[in-house]
C-alpha cells in the first residue's frame, strides 16, 4: 500500500472553461459558443489562486492480484489490477458552499468546476506516479488507461464497494456515503489492469458508445 500527500498539480483555463460550458450547455444548446469574457477570465484566475491555497491532494493505491477481483468481465484479461483513491481534500468544497449560501453564485460555480478539474488532476498525476513506480510490473507487459466505478458496465456500487473494502480509505480522509458517493465529492477512485492480453484502450473506447453528450470527463 502507498500513501500519497501533497501531488503537485496544475489548472488549465482552457479544461476549467471547458466545465464551465458543459454545466451550461442545456442553456447553450442551439447556440454558437462565445469567447469567454475578460471579467470571466480575471475570476477564474483569481478563484484558482484562491483553491490552491485551500487544496491538500492526497492519495493511496495497492497492487491486487486481478484473479481476485469482480466483476469479472474488468479483470479477466489481467493479471494485476492497481487499485486507487485521490482527493483534493473537504476545504474547498466548504468555501463553494458557503459562497453559495451567501448569494455568490457565479463565484461558487466557477470554483466547483475548479475543484473538479484540479480532482481529476489529481487522479492524472496520481496515474503518471503509479506508472513510474510500478516499472517492474509494467515490463514486458501492457496497461490499461485508468477507468473508474460508473463507467465500463461497472456500476458505481459495485466498483465502490470493492475499492473502499481493499484500501484503507481513511488514511486519506475520505469516505463512502450511503448512496455510495465519495466524501469529500471531489475525490476520484479507479482502476488499472495490467497484463500481457489487457485491453489498452479500457475506459477511453467505451466514451466512443457512452450516450452521456455532456459528461464532464468525457475522453
Amino acid at each position: 500500500m502507498r500513501i500519497l500527500e501533497q501531488i503537485g498539480i496544475s489548472l488549465d483555463n482552457q479544461e476549467i472553461l471547458q466545465l464551465l460550458r458543459s454545466k451550461n450547455s442545456s442553456a447553450q444548446k442551439g447556440k454558437a459558443s462565445k469567447e469567454p469574457s475578460p471579467q470571466l477570465l480575471d475570476d477564474i484566475e483569481s478563484l484558482k489562486k484562491e483553491a490552491l491555497e485551500l487544496i491538500e491532494t492526497k492519495a493511496i493505491y495497492e497492487v491486487f492480484t486481478s484473479k481476485d477481483l469482480l466483476p469479472r468481465h474488468l479483470f479477466e484479461l489481467s493479471e494485476k489490477t492497481i487499485l486507487a483513491v485521490c482527493s483534493i481534500s473537504k476545504a474547498v468544497e466548504d468555501k463553494i458552499s458557503k459562497q453559495m449560501d451567501k448569494g455568490e453564485l457565479a463565484q461558487g460555480v466557477i470554483l466547483d468546476a475548479i475543484a473538479s478539474h484540479a480532482a481529476e488532476e489529481t487522479a492524472s498525476q496520481l496515474t503518471k506516479i503509479i506508472l513510474e513506480e510500478n516499472k517492474e510490473i509494467l515490463h514486458k507487459n501492457k496497461y490499461t488507461s485508468r477507468f473508474s466505478p460508473g463507467y465500463c458496465r461497472w456500476s458505481v456500487e459495485d466498483g465502490q464497494k470493492l475499492i473502499f473494502s481493499l484500501l484503507p480509505v481513511e488514511a486519506i480522509k475520505v469516505k463512502l456515503s450511503p448512496s455510495f458517493m465519495m466524501i469529500p465529492r471531489k475525490s476520484v477512485s479507479f482502476a488499472i489492469n495490467i497484463g500481457k492480453r489487457v485491453e489498452k484502450d479500457l475506459g477511453i473506447k467505451e466514451c466512443v458508445t457512452c450516450d452521456l453528450d455532456d459528461c464532464d470527463y468525457r475522453r
